[in-house]
């Protein structure tokens, strides 16, 4: 089976700009949220399941749900986002299954922000936990979203915080400082070493 490399951390860690160094290496990127914005976007079954559960709150744009009136319907009450999640999460870890079949690779990434939360930490090999401080996280997300401060919290408040997820980490990633081509060649060639090699894994206490 492929060895399993878990990425997680809070959103706005930087997960996927980390990622996204390994894709030179040609190593396979499985995420579970553009999985999510996938189903979203374009499943007729699933978009047709949430605008009848939430109406015209998030009234299609261009044919396209309204994620950014979803985002905050969600972040804002809590059994909205147990309703979402239980819609979506089950069919997410079987198209995570499916492709992770299909993958032939000495290892795979697999980024799932909420991988503590739904406890996929057990069914993988090594969990890499992406670090970064509060500050940095709310400029990322300002950058990239029309996202307002309160929801930032809203959204922070509902993952479980960094440092318990530091618990379960086997390798953590400091993303305040820039993480360049140098340290993923170095990162890659440990990620092969784990997967290729037992005795690593048998005799290194920081493993699973």
């Amino acid at each position: 089976m492929t060895y399993i490399i878990a990425v997680t951390g809070s959103i706005g860690s930087g997960k996927t700009t980390i990622t996204n160094l390994f894709k030179k290496f040609n190593v396979p990127i499985i995420d579970a949220d553009i999985i999510a914005k996938e189903l979203i976007n374009f499943n007729k079954n699933i978009s047709s399941n949430i605008i009848n559960y939430f109406g015209k709150r998030v009234k299609k744009i261009n044919n396209v749900i309204n994620r950014s009136a979803l985002k905050h319907i969600i972040f804002n009450d809590n059994n909205e986002r147990i309703w979402l999640n239980k819609l979506l999460h089950p069919i997410i870890i079987n198209r995570i299954n499916v492709m992770l079949r299909s993958i032939v690779s000495a290892y795979v990434i697999l980024v799932v922000p909420l991988l503590i939360e739904c406890n996929l930490h057990y069914y993988v090999h090594n969990i890499t936990v992406i670090n970064t401080k509060y500050e940095n996280k709310v400029k990322r997300i300002l950058n990239r979203e029309d996202i307002s401060y309160q929801q930032i919290n809203n959204i922070l408040n509902t993952q479980i915080k960094t440092k318990i997820k530091l618990n379960y980490a086997n390798i953590v990633i400091n993303n305040n400082l820039l993480v360049d081509d140098i340290d993923s060649i170095a990162l890659h060639q440990y990620y092969l070493l784990l997967a290729t090699n037992a005795y690593v894994k048998n005799n290194f206490n920081i493993f699973i």
